[in-house]
């Protein structure tokens, strides 16, 4: 389990000051992006390696609002880590208000960056997503 957190800000509201639904997704994703730093495997590394690590598939749950200059914790768990794909989990909570915000299931999948067909999630990255496992912590909401 891993735990991000960050400050909701103007740019990631709509006209109406409240969270815009696809900024969750952000969130989840900075949070993959900083689970990969704390393990020493910065993401940027992905960027110049022989394979790439796209979204295939992507969910969301929208609990309660969020505003400008609201607090949010991003809670990450790996879910599964497959031959080629792996699932994170995330759950978003207000700690000022102590309540559960959304949640987020998102599924990334390594693929060849040339042929662009799925291959085996290399063997340099594999252990520092098996390190995330969530070894049967559920996220409470």
């Amino acid at each position: 389990m891993f735990t991000y957190r960050t400050q909701i800000r103007l740019k990631d509201t709509d006209a109406t000051g409240v969270l815009y639904f696809s900024e969750q997704y952000k969130f989840a994703l900075e949070a993959f992006e900083e689970f990969l730093k704390d393990r020493g495997f910065p993401w940027c590394v992905l960027m110049e390696s022989p394979f790439l690590f796209p979204v295939v598939h992507c969910e969301a749950e929208y609990k309660a609002p969020l505003r400008v200059g609201d607090p949010l914790e991003v809670t990450l768990v790996v879910a599964r880590v497959g031959t080629s794909s792996v699932t994170l989990e995330c759950a978003f909570r207000d700690p000022e208000r102590d309540i559960a915000v959304g949640s987020t299931r998102i599924v990334h999948v390594a693929v060849d960056r040339n042929s662009r067909q799925t291959v085996p999630i290399p063997d340099f990255l594999r252990p520092i997503l098996e390190s995330g496992l969530n070894a049967g912590v559920e996220l409470k909401d």
